[in-house]
């Protein structure tokens, strides 16, 4: 909501922009998510939508959520039945400890059932994008299926006026299920730390973190741009690893703060990542 507001301020700065209704804009809060081609056709790309591209997408979404299920199942059992023994050590002291001693923080097993928890974690974001492009579908095909060619005109006469309530929420569920990313794109594909982060991974929080933790920490250090960047990335990564600390305490009543250190890991990560990617494009070009 805060986010919705923020771009009206924005939007009412220059009144050639057209400010979207909160409903309007429900699915299209987070950075670059919309893929329309060409945004100066946006409603030849809604109108061209029909109920034959909608049931291509249903059995598409149907088909992964099928095969998606089954892995899920699969994963699910041998997670449960061969969990391993993990040191109630914490885990940033564990590191300490592997800094000091050179004694694993980690064991292997251990290690690839993690990468197993993970790919679990990814499927399950995945799984719960067909489901909602399903339910989204099934509404659209009765409002589809409710739109003939003799009440289109009137339809069109109607949205240049003023957008009925069926009309915001036809055009909603069109760009959810054909124009938007999913929430969770391919991680293993990631071609950087960035790409992982920025791209790839859950994106529900990205734009949160951004604004909460990045830009305000880069927008202090105006004196030092490059300075500001690092601090905002690892301020963003801490919020992020905050926030999981605290869901750790409110689902499992657990505490600790491994989530805020292994975040705030990939954050500082991240930071070294793009300084030596810039040191090697200087000496290379």
């Amino acid at each position: 909501m805060m986010l919705w507001l923020k771009k009206n301020y924005q939007f009412s700065v220059d009144s050639k922009i057209k400010v979207p209704s909160f409903i309007g804009s429900l699915c299209n809060w987070r950075p670059k998510s919309i893929t329309i081609p060409d945004e100066s056709k946006y409603q030849k790309y809604i109108d061209s939508i029909k109920v034959s591209d909608l049931n291509r997408e249903m059995i598409n979404n149907t088909i992964k959520l099928i095969i998606k299920s089954l892995i899920l199942r699969l994963l699910s059992e041998y997670l449960k039945n061969n969990e391993p023994i993990i040191s109630e050590r914490s885990y940033g002291l564990r590191i300490l400890d592997y800094l000091r001693t050179g004694h694993p923080f980690i064991e292997t097993y251990t290690f690839f059932f993690c990468i197993l928890y993970i790919i679990r974690a990814i499927l399950l974001f995945s799984q719960s994008w067909n489901i909602y492009c399903i339910i989204y579908g099934i509404i659209l095909r009765l409002l589809l299926s409710n739109d003939n060619d003799k009440n289109k005109d009137k339809n069109r006469k109607q949205r240049d006026e003023s957008k009925s309530l069926k009309i915001i929420i036809k055009e909603w569920l069109i760009l959810s299920i054909f124009y938007t990313k999913p929430l969770m794109g391919n991680p293993w594909f990631s071609t950087s730390p960035r790409d992982l982060w920025s791209n790839q991974w859950h994106q529900i929080l990205n734009q949160v973190f951004q604004e909460l933790g990045y830009f305000p920490i880069k927008n202090y250090f105006k004196h030092n741009k490059t300075i500001g960047r690092m601090l905002g990335i690892c301020s963003a990564f801490l919020l992020s690893g905050l926030l999981h600390d605290y869901l750790a305490i409110v689902s499992f009543d657990h505490f600790s703060i491994d989530c805020t250190i292994f975040f705030l890991f990939n954050g500082i990560l991240l930071v070294l990542w793009e300084v030596v990617e810039d040191l090697y494009f200087t000496i290379v070009c």
